[in-house]
């Protein structure tokens, strides 16, 4: 966009002509036209009112927090979705929010943060080689973002991977690995999923708005959401047996440290007793006048230590 666009307008297109062509200069919006907005910015309340889109959708489109969900009105449907946060510095599962709105044949986007799917999309709306239609344009919005999604569940599912492989490192820093994973995954599992319900909305009523291919191709895209649901969910259950797993680790070697203590503590618990036994500082204990007593007494404990080893291991304590 020019200089003369509101700061609010990002990109806007005409998919009446093939290609599509930028619009270089604000226009009345019109059917065919798709217009991506920053939903932050001043004035974009006022000018959807203006272009005749209804206050209660406007606001809707506006609102702060929102959830992947999918609503008919009467002049077309609202679809809200989330996508991969992959802004710098930032965590892709903190995911960001796309509004679209179909209204009397114009295709409306709002975000806040930027969108790298939609970025793409320009890239090659630029090169003649995107979407033809909004129809065309919505499809192709769904599967990006879902690209993006299985991407960064392939990078999930290698760190998973890798732990379950590693033997060297502590049972400890695993655990703090897999807690981060599992974070991860329950916040990208809480906006799939009812983006997986979202989008099986809006092919239940397609009919409306997409032609039969296009109808196809959002199947499709259902379809590959709804694995990325099903794989996220695999991927949930692997952590509960990774961490079980290392569970497992962890009170086994307690269990051996304890038997070891009290093997040890067996052994020497009645030379303890004896060493305590002749320790008392009173009259009376034998060997007291003898020049070779402690020697002897020595000698007996090694004798009994020796006794106990034999017989514990005898009796297959170890």
């Amino acid at each position: 966009m020019t200089a003369q666009a509101p700061d609010f307008m990002i990109a806007a297109w005409d998919f009446n002509q093939t290609p599509a062509v930028a619009l270089t200069e604000p226009q009345p919006p019109q059917a065919g036209h798709w217009y991506h907005l920053h939903r932050a910015e001043r004035g974009l309340a006022e000018w959807l009112l203006n272009a005749g889109v209804p206050e209660p959708l406007s606001e809707a489109m506006l609102a702060e927090d929102t959830r992947p969900r999918f609503e008919r009105t009467h002049s077309g449907f609202m679809l809200i979705l989330r996508g991969v946060n992959l802004t710098e510095g930032s965590r892709p599962e903190d995911m960001v929010s796309l509004r679209i709105l179909f209204h009397d044949g114009v295709l409306y986007s709002f975000r806040k943060r930027a969108i790298k799917s939609i970025s793409l999309i320009r890239e090659r709306l630029a090169q003649h080689d995107g979407p033809i239609s909004n129809q065309d344009l919505l499809v192709t919005i769904i599967a990006e973002m879902n690209n993006r999604l299985e991407e960064l569940l392939d990078q999930i599912e290698a760190q998973m991977e890798q732990l379950e492989d590693d033997n060297t490192g502590s049972t400890s820093a695993r655990q703090s690995q897999l807690t981060k994973l599992h974070r991860r995954m329950l916040r990208l599992t809480r906006f799939v999923r009812p983006q997986v319900t979202a989008l099986e909305r809006l092919i239940s009523d397609a009919d409306k708005w997409f032609g039969e291919d296009e109808k196809q191709w959002l199947q499709n895209e259902r379809d590959t959401a709804h694995r990325i649901l099903e794989q996220l969910d695999m991927l949930l259950e692997q952590v509960w047996m990774l961490r079980e797993h290392l569970q497992q680790e962890v009170a086994e070697k307690m269990n051996r440290n304890t038997y070891w203590l009290s093997m040890i503590a067996g052994i020497f618990l009645p030379v303890s007793f004896l060493t305590g036994l002749f320790g008392i500082n009173i009259g009376g204990m034998p060997g007291v006048d003898h020049a070779d007593a402690f020697w002897i007494f020595c000698g007996i404990l090694a004798v009994i230590t020796v006794i106990e080893f034999l017989l514990l291991r005898r009796l297959r304590f170890w």
